[in-house]
């Protein structure tokens, strides 16, 4: 009977959905196709979706991707979407959500499609550029010729479209979708990706209640084909030919 009593205590404490609706603002810098100013972005739709199966609505906030990571911290707004795994180490008062957004392969981005790219260390002879606040990039990227940093993404593709660098690196999804709105010519994603990660939906630790919750809700959607037609609908637009 104990253990019974037991599992019952623990189904009410962590509801499905909340009892009344509640509204969550996070931050994001990702960019046309995963995030737009409607909210109609690949990831902004899978957020919003999870968020509402639990009695959540959403506000979104587009911030540069240092700010947007320095200001869930702090806890001016709800959290974060998408960042890397391991960041609630570097920042205390994020809480990470298990269960992914999706996955980023990090690529180069150039002029020649035949640039012999292959690993961090193969930049070497290159100048490049990345955007300021995206960490496994500055991590890494520690041994080119040179290494620009700009605000957001416009700036980044157009200091390459101005051969101001050798090459961009990005996320590739983001940068197919930078491409087309800025309707860039004569650059190409190179092939082989330098990484690839699981990205996530981080909450500032005042919303930690509310992790299992949209854990629960983002596996629901990949379980019942919610996510799979999100995907499609959003991104096949922005894939290369």
């Amino acid at each position: 009977m104990h253990w019974i009593l037991y599992v019952l205590l623990m189904i009410l404490a962590c509801p499905l959905r909340l009892a009344a609706e509640e509204q969550i603002t996070l931050a994001t810098s990702d960019g046309i196709p995963l995030s737009n100013p409607e909210g109609t972005g690949f990831h902004d739709q899978v957020v919003r979706e999870a968020c509402r199966r639990i009695g959540l609505s959403l506000n979104i906030e587009h911030l540069p991707a240092e700010r947007s990571l320095i200001n869930a911290n702090e806890g001016i707004e709800d959290g974060v979407y998408v960042r890397v795994e391991g960041l609630d180490a570097v920042y205390a008062d994020l809480r990470r959500v298990p269960e992914k957004i999706g996955d980023y392969e990090f690529v180069a981005f150039g002029r020649n499609k035949d640039m012999p790219i292959a690993g961090w260390d193969s930049l070497a002879n290159y100048h490049v550029a990345i955007v300021t606040g995206w960490k496994i990039l500055e991590k890494n990227i520690v041994a080119s010729r040179s290494l620009t940093k700009v605000k957001d993404a416009s700036l980044l593709f157009r200091t390459l479209a101005d051969d101001k660098v050798d090459l961009v690196v990005y996320n590739r999804l983001d940068g197919y979708g930078q491409l087309k709105e800025m309707k860039l010519q004569g650059i190409y994603a190179l092939q082989a990706p330098l990484a690839t990660r699981e990205m996530f939906l981080y909450l500032h630790k005042s919303r930690e209640r509310l992790i299992p919750l949209l854990s629960k809700a983002l596996g629901e959607m990949k379980g019942d084909g919610t996510y799979d037609r999100i995907k499609k609908s959003a991104l096949t637009a922005y894939l290369p030919q």
